[in-house]
């Protein structure tokens, strides 16, 4: 983490817009970077991964609140709010190194494992990511046309839990499925049409798809088998992030 930037003093600096810029997936990925907005994301960065971090701006409210942010860049309120991508912005923002995260390199020792296709909601996302991280997951795979898990939105929302486990983007659903079945795990597919889920195996990646169509019938295909949850009450379904919380807390009680 760069101690010796130069404090950018206008909203309209060069700075400002650089790391404006890394909003949009193109320039992420150009860059090889992308920004954490707000203490908590922040801080799980500072103590779990402090290399990610090549440059720290905080306004001096927040540095004087967060000892752990002694070594930010200090910077002005509306300077700070010109970089961030959120309208109320919490005082600090991080430029972070994308990871370079390879299906080989997993393990998934705990044998429980996410996998999203298609899912393009960023709340869900970091849900998802959170939920997962909560649950003693190895690892979340983002497949297919999924939404960029390194976008400021879904960062935001998992709320730091992208520096406790492995998150992986742009692989093939294929390979997931692949590389799940070489680490002894059953692939089980969320269906509306599938089997109650009244128990969960001890090793099992779990498959999700698009928040309003699910799964198509060519994914569905390259599952071991697929799953409902049981309800009793009169919604006709759960919301994604939701139903991949349940399952998670199931699938971690499996023995």
């Amino acid at each position: 983490m760069s101690r010796n930037v130069e404090p950018p003093t206008s909203v309209r600096s060069a700075r400002v817009s650089a790391v404006r810029a890394l909003a949009k997936k193109s320039e992420r990925i150009t860059t090889g970077q992308f920004i954490a907005e707000g203490i908590q994301s922040v801080r799980e960065a500072l103590t779990y991964e402090p290399g990610s971090i090549s440059e720290l701006y905080a306004t001096g409210a927040m540095i004087s609140q967060h000892p752990i942010l002694s070594g930010a860049v200090e910077i002005a309120d509306e300077v700070l709010a010109a970089m961030c991508d959120t309208k109320s912005p919490q005082g600090v923002i991080a430029v972070c190194h994308l990871p370079n995260i390879s299906l080989s390199s997993l393990n998934a020792t705990q044998g429980r494992v996410a996998i999203l296709s298609n899912v393009r909601d960023p709340g869900n996302a970091g849900t998802i990511i959170r939920s997962a991280d909560a649950f003693d997951f190895d690892a979340v795979l983002f497949v297919e046309d999924s939404v960029d898990p390194w976008s400021p939105k879904v960062v935001r929302s998992a709320t730091g839990s992208h520096w406790h486990l492995p998150v992986t983007y742009g692989v093939s659903l294929s390979d997931a499925i692949s590389w799940a079945h070489s680490q002894k795990c059953e692939v089980i597919a969320a269906d509306l049409s599938g089997e109650d889920l009244l128990s969960t195996p001890t090793r099992a990646a779990w498959l999700f798809g698009n928040e309003a169509w699910g799964l198509s019938p060519a994914e569905l295909s390259q599952a071991d088998r697929t799953f409902r949850i049981p309800m009793n009450g009169r919604a006709e379904s759960l919301n994604l992030a939701t139903a991949a919380g349940i399952v998670f807390f199931l699938a971690s009680q499996a023995r």
